[in-house]
């Protein structure tokens, strides 16, 4: 009689075994305090780890997946720009590259059902000079700050814009080469409107990958540029 273990795996024999892929980042690892010799590298989800988000309250689904299917690097360190990537990355090797979803025309508001081929969304490269933290000049008080970019990690201070505006201040490291906190504080809380937004637009990124796609309505004709809808079928079989 054949060994249990030996039918299971005579059943699981055509799983693919050489899933797991190496991920090249778009900000190419310019802002991490990684060894250049690592390898970072992404692995399809399993009905394994679907079932280890039951019982999870609190947390963002997404992040404990991408914890558990991301190596070379930790979840809580990326940029947002690099998230966006391996989200789109893990739903492409988990479900197929072919993603179902319904973009509304700008013009009629007709649902149009659409299939979009995730491998095929652009990706912005991060120019030469890009660092973090990055310089910016505050023109009103006329001196440099070091914005640092906010990561995975800032995701539930930045959630709540009240909440977000009151901690601007952890962002700075330094303003005219002074990192001490409590001094950054009591600064920013007195900038002038101009020179909060000049730190605000410092998170501002235009790298990445460029999630637009362009949509021709089935109905009225009429061209459309519109955001990727991520549903709730985004990580599960369309």
């Amino acid at each position: 009689m054949e060994k249990k273990e030996d039918i299971i795996n005579e059943l699981l024999k055509d799983i693919p075994t050489e899933t797991t892929i190496t991920i090249d980042l778009p900000s190419e690892c310019r802002a991490y305090n990684i060894d250049e010799s690592e390898i970072i590298t992404l692995r399809p989800m399993t009905f394994e780890d679907e079932k280890s988000l039951i019982g999870t309250q609190g947390e963002d689904p997404v992040n404990l997946i991408l914890e558990r299917c991301l190596t070379g690097i930790k979840v809580m360190d990326l940029l947002p720009l690099d998230k966006l990537y391996l989200i789109m990355k893990l739903r492409e090797i988990s479900y197929g590259d072919d993603y179902d979803t319904v973009l509304i025309c700008d013009h009629c508001k007709t649902e149009n059902p659409t299939k979009v081929k995730l491998s095929s969304l652009n990706v912005n490269p991060v120019p030469d000079d890009f660092s973090d933290p990055i310089t910016v000049f505050l023109p009103t008080i006329k001196r440099e700050a070091k914005i640092r970019l906010p990561r995975v990690r800032d995701e539930k201070t930045l959630s709540d814009p009240e909440v977000a505006l009151n901690q601007i201040w952890r962002f700075v490291q330094e303003i005219d080469g002074h990192s001490d906190k409590s001094i950054i504080a009591a600064v920013v809380d007195k900038l002038p409107l101009v020179d909060i937004k000049t730190i605000l637009k410092a998170f501002e990124t235009d790298y990445g990958l460029d999630t637009k796609v362009k949509l021709q309505c089935k109905s009225c004709g009429g061209v459309s540029i519109i955001e990727l809808p991520i549903t709730s079928n985004f990580f599960g079989v369309s």
